[in-house]
């Protein structure tokens, strides 16, 4: 660690304690025991919060300045409100100039049932409680439970219908409502995604596998 950390401190034993039982605790860090000894090893996800950290965050220095700007407080030579506003200016700039990490999906995997791949990249295609969205931050390809189109013809989209539409391009649905004459119909939807929205077009009386 450098001079200066270990100068200026990093936390009382009883912080950095805490700190290290939150890190196991959110799946960051796990304990391993080989014999007496315990050590502690970072987890996937603590890896790749590493990686997507911006490199200001990363280091004990930062950890050891405020600790000393802490004391600084205690002893009175430095105001809480000249602390939190040092911290606050640092956020802004950091969240102005910070650029997200290509493939960051990838590190961060949401755990999320996958129903099928995205027209748009490829990527993995996963249910969440207001649709289906792709995995990959960058596509915004989605498919949401409340479109306005399905919605008119009364019919909720589900994930059967999703993995059909996604896989064939194309799926048959019964019971489609019509706003014009009152009437139930069937017939074949098809998605017609042109990389920036998605679309969606019936087709009647095809012959093609349901």
């Amino acid at each position: 660690m450098p001079d200066d950390a270990e100068r200026k401190g990093i936390g009382t034993p009883a912080t950095r304690a805490a700190i290290l039982e939150k890190l196991i605790a959110e799946g960051f860090v796990e304990r391993k025991k080989h014999g007496k000894t315990t050590n502690l090893i970072p987890t996937h996800a603590g890896i790749s919060l590493i990686t997507v950290l911006p490199e200001q965050l990363q280091s004990p220095l930062l950890t050891a300045e405020w600790e000393y700007r802490l004391k600084q407080i205690e002893c009175g030579e430095v105001s809480a409100e000249d602390f939190i506003g040092d911290i606050t200016e640092m956020m802004n700039d950091l969240t102005k100039t910070y650029q997200v990490i290509k493939g960051a999906e990838v590190l961060f995997p949401s755990g999320r049932e996958v129903v099928g791949k995205c027209p748009r990249c490829g990527g993995d295609v996963t249910e969440s409680k207001k649709g289906f969205f792709c995995e990959n931050t960058e596509c915004r390809f989605g498919l949401w439970r409340d479109n306005k189109y399905f919605a008119a013809k009364h019919i909720t989209l589900t994930r059967d219908h999703v993995t059909k539409l996604l896989t064939d391009k194309q799926v048959y649905m019964t019971g489609l409502y019509s706003q014009k004459n009152g009437k139930n119909y069937d017939a074949w939807v098809i998605l017609d995604d042109n990389g920036e929205f998605v679309r969606f077009r019936l087709e009647f009386d095809r012959d093609m596998k349901r």
